[in-house]
């Protein structure tokens, strides 16, 4: 019988992520739930003083602390902790993958894949959006950790889509209007509609106030599987498709092509999968897989290849017409539909 073996080992850099990721996660997870990194952004902060901070056990923390800059979340300078530069992709994000819920989420990957249904369903008994009505604590959390997102998509999608082509965007979806403050801030003739539940919509308000928007840009409230505003020329959709089937997918951008003008056009940002791989960035890729699992984790959806996408927008009475890369992780494009000839 032949030995499965490898002759070369692995390195530990090659395995620790594969084997120790979950451990990985939680240090950052913890670091940013203690306030460690909240204290370390105004300066350097010694042990004793994080300790001081954060009210945690002195020799438990330290420990915490010399992992995290072992992990390179953090970077000591004599006696004082910093913020390395990956710290910033920790916070909401990170906190909203260590709540309780998501974790117990996880624990049924195989679950999942052996039955198709969402993890998330299967641990808590509720999809993700439904179990937000119970939960507000995880529905703040998330809704803070997709404007995170935002704060990385939104300024590529600015600088590389013409909006200059429209006179009213609306952002399906859109939850707190980050991405409809960016967009409105750098258009000043367009105007905007953010419109989500009345849970992703709670801080919208005093998001457009402070960018100065509330006379150029409203908020409606509702499901995007009930109606979608009117009023539009351009509707965005960003990172919503993923979450949701494809049935549920056409029922959305079906309600989207009711009410869009002739001319009007409907773009959605996402992760794209390639078709063979063949000139993708491999950790570009890897980010787009990782998407794509965490969709069947927590959604009914999933990422898609670009031909998965031409399906669904003909499916809904769309074409797509043009497909742009965007300088996002994870293979990020715009994708926009007009209305298909009859």
């Amino acid at each position: 019988m032949t030995s499965q073996i490898p002759t070369q080992p692995a390195t530990a850099a090659e395995y620790l992520p594969l084997a120790f990721g979950f451990a990985l996660h939680q240090i950052g997870a913890a670091v940013s739930s203690l306030g460690i990194l909240a204290a370390v952004a105004e300066r350097p902060r010694t042990a004793e003083e994080l300790i001081e901070v954060t009210g945690a056990h002195p020799r438990s923390l330290r420990r915490l602390l010399h992992a995290a800059v072992k992990a390179g979340l953090l970077a000591l300078d004599g006696d004082g902790y910093r913020a390395t530069a990956v710290a910033a992709h920790f916070g909401p994000l990170s906190d909203m993958h260590a709540a309780p819920p998501v974790w117990r989420a996880w624990e049924v990957l195989e679950e999942s894949v052996r039955t198709g249904r969402s993890a998330f369903d299967i641990a808590n008994g509720a999809p993700l959006f439904d179990h937000f009505k119970t939960d507000p604590k995880l529905a703040a959390t998330f809704h803070a950790a997709m404007t995170g997102g935002s704060d990385v998509q939104s300024p590529a999608i600015v600088d590389h889509f013409d909006f200059s082509r429209f006179e009213h965007a609306v952002d399906v979806g859109g939850g707190r209007g980050t991405l409809l403050a960016a967009v409105l801030g750098a258009n000043t003739g367009l105007r905007g509609t953010v419109f989500d539940t009345a849970n992703g919509v709670v801080e919208t308000a005093g998001v457009l106030a402070e960018a100065g928007l509330q006379s150029r840009c409203g908020i409606t409230v509702g499901s995007f599987f009930e109606f979608v505003p009117a009023g539009g020329d351009v509707y965005l959709l960003k990172n919503i498709l993923h979450d949701w089937n494809d049935e549920e997918s056409v029922r959305i951008l079906g309600n989207i092509r009711e009410v869009l003008p002739e001319g009007g056009r409907v773009v959605v940002f996402s992760s794209v999968l390639s078709e063979g791989g063949a000139d993708e960035d491999p950790a570009d890729a890897l980010g787009a897989a990782i998407s794509d699992i965490e969709m069947l984790v927590m959604t009914t959806g999933r990422e898609r290849t670009l031909a998965e996408y031409r399906a669904l927008f003909e499916a809904a009475g769309l074409e797509l017409t043009a497909a742009t890369p965007l300088p996002c992780p994870y293979q990020y494009h715009a994708l926009e539909a007009a209305p298909a000839a009859s």
